[in-house]
């Protein structure tokens, strides 16, 4: 109801409040095999916290955003097994959601109201963000769909084909082959002849989001320019551990990218932190270092093989989130930690979900 902006409400805030109150609902400690990873983003978030205001004082909320990903991976640890969500219900959800996005999208496209909904249409936020969360729990709750999965798969790639978002191409792709490229059968040709479907639409938003220029004109580019810049004279120690918490960009990097000056310091100084690097890949290296960008990667992971998804799960998701790391937030965004959240607190009989698993 909102055709003008993305929503009249501020959402995306609602959203990491709707996350943190659902912990609250069910905190309890995490079990043994995840209380270790508990108490060790737990202690980093902390360790991190006091060395920033001793050596580098800056606002509290470039902080958090700098380090979300570590701070939603302690209420996430209390969801693993938890059974609190049905896969019944998280499906009506999942559906309504795609029937809500596809209105949305449909007449922002069609009516055109102004440049931007007009060409990148959202629901909540930007949708390089959001359609990862749709895309993330399509695959976990795929075998709760019912008779009609492939007609919402469907209604998805179309969501995503309409969305112009390149990353949530990408993400589609790797959640299309894990469902059905996994296993060889008599089907497999059908499957493979849709693969080649979404590769090509993939392509078709790729050279549509690029055209009329060359690489030095894409985004991403431009920001991987700023990141060899930043990080020419670093040593062992900063590409395995970042920088100390919260270090700022350099006056000429900040320059380089005031277009995106909405990304700046909330401090208001004029100073910039790596959140304007956008590709999360990027700005977890920066930060976090190496070390820092394997120990979340491993934490989703290990939770979800705790939580009792097979190993073609685990590449899946992570192969979805990484899709989305290159170009947005991923493990930074609430959107991927909701879909993480329910995940890892679906009820046992919706694992496992591989493929082979399942005979699909």
């Amino acid at each position: 109801m909102s055709p003008f902006s993305y929503n009249m409400l501020p959402a995306g805030g609602m959203l990491e409040i709707v996350f943190f109150l659902t912990a609250l609902v069910v905190a309890r400690l995490p079990r043994k095999n995840m209380i270790w990873l508990f108490l060790l983003a737990g202690l980093y978030v902390v360790v991190s916290f006091a060395l920033m205001r001793v050596s580098r004082p800056a606002n509290v909320l470039d902080f958090i955003q700098a380090y979300k990903a570590f701070i939603y991976i302690v209420p996430l640890c209390m969801f693993v097994r938890s059974g609190v969500f049905s896969p019944a219900a998280s499906a009506r959800l999942l559906k309504l959601l795609i029937v809500l996005f596809l209105i949305k999208y449909g007449y922002s496209l069609a009516l055109d109201f102004n440049a931007r909904m007009g060409s990148r249409p959202g629901i909540y936020v930007e949708n390089n963000y959001e359609l990862i969360f749709l895309i993330l729990v399509f695959y976990v709750l795929r075998n709760a769909l019912g008779p009609r999965r492939m007609l919402w798969l469907a209604l998805l790639s179309v969501l995503v084909a309409i969305s112009g978002s390149r990353s949530s191409v990408l993400a589609l792709v790797v959640m299309f082959f894990g469902i059905y490229m996994t296993r060889l059968s008599l089907k497999t040709f059908f499957y493979a002849l849709g693969f080649i479907v979404l590769l090509a639409g993939a392509a078709l938003v790729f050279v549509e989001r690029s055209a009329g220029g060359g690489v030095e004109d894409i985004d991403r580019y431009r920001f991987l320019m700023v990141f060899l810049s930043e990080t020419s004279s670093w040593s062992i120690w900063n590409y395995a551990f970042g920088t100390m918490p919260l270090t700022p960009l350099s006056t000429h990097a900040c320059n380089a990218l005031s277009y995106y000056e909405t990304l700046f310091s909330f401090s208001g100084d004029g100073s910039c932190y790596s959140v304007i690097l956008h590709s999360y890949l990027l700005r977890a290296l920066f930060d976090h270092g190496v070390l820092g960008l394997l120990f979340l990667l491993f934490f989703i992971g290990r939770s979800l093989r705790v939580s009792g998804y097979s190993k073609v799960d685990v590449l899946v998701v992570l192969g979805v989130i990484l899709s989305s790391a290159v170009s947005v937030s991923a493990m930074n965004s609430i959107f991927v930690s909701l879909g993480l959240m329910l995940a890892l607190g679906m009820r046992r009989e919706s694992a496992p979900l591989s493929p082979a698993a399942n005979g699909h």
